[in-house]
């Protein structure tokens, strides 16, 4: 936790969900540049490692580096032709404020984004 938050949260002043999405959501557009550029020295590029058989691994952090969780996990492992679709699906979660409770709380734990909410848009997911 940043010191700015540990202050706000000291004053009992909440974080503000849209200001928390905005930033989640500049987080997601540097990780896709950075994933469609296959770029490791740009901003996001943490998000995703990908092996020689195509399968991707995906750890997005919160704005502050912590790790969010999808369906229990912290990494979540799909095909890389599948990666643009569950991107754009977890755009729209973060949009519908599916991500506020990771986002806003002192920290993610005790709250999962449903996996199936990204596989939705990709059924080929491992």
């Amino acid at each position: 936790m940043s010191i700015t938050d540990t202050l706000k949260e000291a004053s009992g002043v909440a974080p503000d969900p849209a200001k928390e999405r905005a930033l989640m959501l500049s987080k997601l557009s540097h990780a896709r540049q950075a994933y469609a550029e296959k770029r490791g020295n740009l901003p996001g590029a943490g998000w995703f490692a990908e092996d020689e058989s195509g399968r991707v691994a995906f750890s997005p952090t919160r704005p502050d580096g912590q790790q969010l969780v999808i369906g229990g996990q912290s990494v979540t492992f799909w095909h890389a032709g599948d990666v643009p679709a569950m991107l754009d699906a977890f755009e729209v979660a973060v949009n519908a404020g599916e991500l506020d409770p990771q986002l806003t709380g002192s920290t993610p734990a005790g709250h999962s984004l449903p996996l199936d909410r990204l596989t939705s848009a990709s059924n080929t997911r491992e």
